[in-house]
């Protein structure tokens, strides 16, 4: 007898959410001699999307992603100068349009 096993793609992925459509993006890492944060995320967010505090104020965006496909770095310009007390913070980023959005460059990213 078989006993069938529904299993969805939170399974595997789970999501933190947060209230507003938002998702846990990581830990703020260190702050670059640039000014810009550098995050330890769980996935890979898209470039461009809004990056918000705990409280839902924004820091800035996300420029560049790289690193480990498991726990990539997530490159942040904040909109505002980046206080040293962000480092160990946690960071959430909006589920918004941009996440269907493609790339300005396009598939042929250099």
């Amino acid at each position: 007898m078989r006993i069938p096993i529904s299993l969805n793609k939170d399974h595997f992925f789970p999501r933190t959410q947060m209230r507003g459509g938002s998702r846990k993006l990581g830990v703020v890492e260190n702050i670059g001699h640039d000014g810009s944060l550098l995050v330890r995320s769980g996935f890979a967010p898209a470039r461009g999307a809004e990056v918000m505090d705990r409280r839902n104020r924004p820091l800035g965006r996300v420029t560049r992603v790289f690193g480990p496909v498991k726990e990539p770095f997530a490159s942040i310009r904040p909109s505002v100068p980046a206080a040293p007390s962000l480092v160990g913070a946690d960071v959430f980023v909006s589920e918004g349009k941009h996440a269907h959005e493609e790339d300005r460059r396009g598939r042929r990213g250099h």
